[in-house]
């Protein structure tokens, strides 16, 4: 019992090096100095402090670009922060605001927006036959058409087949010559 006073009367912890309030989380509550954690940063997808890798060890978000350094949201103050709850709507409007939404001015006659063409609507009946041919290249069926050669190129085969039926011949003409003799 009496440690448990003793340890009330004095807390361990550390202590914030620029006001002095005994603090013992990342950040000192009375003037948001960062205490600890320099080297873990605040992972966007889980709002969890994780240290700093490629990747989250909570969620597995990728954390190269995206993570918030510690020392930066120390530096940044007031002017981020993170909340940790979901942002509720008040239930009552303070005064002077008008819950209900203004009706629109009748009076006012509105000019046609111009949408972009790939913007609009498409027609509801079909594409007509030329067009599709573009629009869906892939839905045309794979009809196989006769390849005609040129000329030129039947009349050169047969000589370029003679040359390479005769330089096989030699080769096998000079390595029967060479197991003959021994060599091989």
């Amino acid at each position: 019992m009496e440690s448990d006073l003793q340890d009330e009367r004095n807390p361990e912890g550390p202590f914030c090096p620029e006001c002095g309030m005994d603090e013992s989380g990342f950040f000192c509550r009375n003037c948001g100095t960062l205490l600890r954690g320099e080297e873990m940063v605040l992972c966007p997808r889980c709002r969890q402090i994780v240290p700093h890798g490629e990747f989250c060890n909570q969620c597995g978000q990728g954390l190269e670009a995206v993570a918030l350094d510690l020392q930066q949201l120390a530096l940044a103050g007031q002017d981020f922060w993170v909340a940790a709850g979901t942002y509720e709507q008040p239930a009552e409007f303070p005064e002077g605001m008008d819950p209900v939404q203004p009706e629109p001015d009748e009076s006012m006659i509105l000019a046609e927006a111009e949408v972009p063409d790939w913007l609009k609507e498409l027609p509801a009946d079909s594409a007509p036959e030329e067009v599709k041919a573009h629009i869906y290249p892939s839905l045309k069926p794979i009809i196989e058409e006769p390849q005609e050669q040129p000329a030129g190129q039947g009349r050169l085969f047969a000589p370029v087949f003679v040359l390479l039926a005769l330089l096989l011949l030699g080769l096998v003409v000079v390595v029967v010559f060479l197991l003959l003799s021994g060599v091989l």
